[in-house]
């Protein structure tokens, strides 16, 4: 069978302008009844979700081209997020809390075409995971008579209500590979035991990744999830890697849980530490793994054994955001990686990585200083733990890190001048931090205990704003980081 199966009309701008059309008269009928009928918000904004998911799966039947459905994406993250503002079409966007989920979807969208146009099977069961799986878990928690709820970081979620996540993402996968095996004939066929794999695999990383989330962040989480995981599964089982990724997947989650009893990890920091753990292991295998499994243990150590004033503030106990901000880079460049692969871009995922290392290392190794540190841009002495600040043992710790991490390289083969390069870069990369750190991220002060704190909530509630950029807090700072790595690896080699 070959896309598109159906063209409506010649010109797919005009199929395109057709879709645009259909989906404001949905918005407006979903107006309507929630008006005039007295539907309830949550109900008609599931059934505009439901509808307009369903329409954007079958983007790859009736368009060869991936730019209209890309413009498309892109016109409703502008109008879903205009929308979301001045609180209009309440019909789709009203929930019982705060929720951006109708700007997540069609970014997710938007990420899908641009990226997995090629796999289009990939792209529409991620889709319709999204689309039905989210939808069938929210109404059976609210239809729950006592469900057991949780959270994990903001969102309230349900055990039966992950249940039915699970089960339904299954049945998508299952059901949705076999029946594009059969319209493809002869293009591919998945023996029994890997499609029952391949359909448990995605239905657990994306019911984790669901139940993981912050203000609707599953709507953009879980179809990427879903498309990765898919990917590696399948591709691991047709390179001959698949009991290295299972046996993985076991191991880790024992690990990651060992993380947690041990107040290594937060909750949601376990969750989301499991799930990039086994993207960047089945983009690559223990080559690509082992350097950052090197920085969690190793900081985890440092961590535990410090004194650091960070860790008074926060606790040892790594969240989600700490873990994104310290690993997102690294998996997106392991996920590059898997798709095109390139050697260069492990030097560039080991420069990343040591960036995090040396500045997670400056700061732990710094507090066992007996002198407070200076600032690294007022040149004054300031307290321990402040942004900005740098002292000798610091400095050493930064450097020792940064060589940990070349030395993994060194290991997998990398030449010794680009192990003395990725020294540097994560060196200068911490340094970048404290620069960062000291000049335009945020302070705040406690409104019940008049700390000045890095933390936009102290004491259980908000804090009041004092300096620099708001939205650049420490984890922001820890993620410039690694993307100024990427930077300062380009200029030096």
């Amino acid at each position: 069978m070959n896309l598109p199966i159906w063209k409506p009309f010649a010109n797919e701008w005009s199929t395109f302008f057709l879709f645009l059309i259909t989906i404001f008269l949905l918005i407006i009928i979903s107006e309507s009844a929630r008006s005039y009928l007295h539907w309830k918000p949550e109900s008609s904004r599931k059934l505009v979700h439901v509808i307009v998911g369903i329409l954007v799966s079958i983007c790859p039947f009736i368009f060869k081209s991936k730019f209209p459905p890309i413009t498309l994406a892109v016109i409703f993250i502008i109008i879903n997020a205009v929308a979301l503002k001045n609180k209009t079409f309440k019909g789709i966007h009203s929930t019982d809390r705060v929720s951006y989920g109708t700007v997540y979807f069609p970014f997710a969208f938007l990420i899908l075409a641009i990226f997995w146009w090629e796999k289009p099977i990939t792209l529409v069961l991620s889709i319709l995971i999204m689309t039905l799986s989210d939808t069938i878990a929210a109404i059976i928690g609210e239809r729950t008579t006592h469900p057991r709820q949780f959270k994990l970081w903001v969102d309230v979620k349900s055990i039966e209500g992950c249940i039915g996540m699970f089960l339904s993402s299954f049945m998508i996968i299952y059901i949705g590979t076999d029946l594009f095996a059969w319209l493809f004939e002869a293009a591919f066929f998945i023996p029994l035991p890997i499609l029952i794999g391949v359909s448990g695999f995605v239905a657990m990383l994306v019911t984790l990744s669901e139940s993981n989330s912050s203000r609707g962040s599953d709507n953009f989480s879980v179809p990427i999830i879903a498309a990765l995981s898919y990917d590696l599964y399948l591709i691991n089982y047709t390179h001959g890697h698949l009991d290295s990724l299972l046996i993985w997947s076991v191991l880790s989650g024992i690990a990651f849980y060992l993380a947690f009893k041990y107040k290594s990890l937060s909750k949601n920091g376990v969750i989301a530490a499991y799930i990039m753990g086994i993207i960047i292991f089945g983009a690559g295998g223990l080559k690509w793994v082992t350097p950052i499994v090197t920085f969690f243990i190793l900081s985890s150590i440092i961590s535990k054994i410090s004194k650091s004033d960070n860790q008074i503030h926060k606790g040892s106990k790594r969240d989600i955001i700490q873990v994104l901000a310290n690993g997102a880079i690294a998996t997106i460049i392991s996920i590059i990686n898997f798709y095109e692969p390139n050697e260069n871009l492990y030097v560039i995922y080991l420069a990343v990585i040591a960036a995090a290392t040396a500045d997670t290392w400056a700061s732990e190794i710094g507090s066992f200083s007996h002198t407070d540190p200076f600032h690294v841009i007022k040149f004054t002495r300031v307290p321990k733990g402040a942004s900005g600040a740098i002292s000798f043992l610091g400095t050493i710790g930064s450097v020792l890190g940064a060589t940990t991490i070349a030395i993994v390289g060194l290991i997998w083969n990398v030449s010794l001048p680009l192990i003395y390069l990725i020294v540097i870069t994560g060196s200068i990369g911490s340094l970048v931090d404290s620069f960062i750190g000291g000049s335009i991220q945020a302070n705040f002060q406690c409104l019940k205990c008049n700390n000045i704190t890095e933390k936009r909530t102290h004491c259980n509630s908000s804090s009041l704003h004092q300096s620099g950029i708001y939205f650049i807090d420490n984890d922001m700072v820890n993620f410039l980081n690694t993307v100024s790595a990427i930077f300062i690896l380009i200029i030096l080699k």
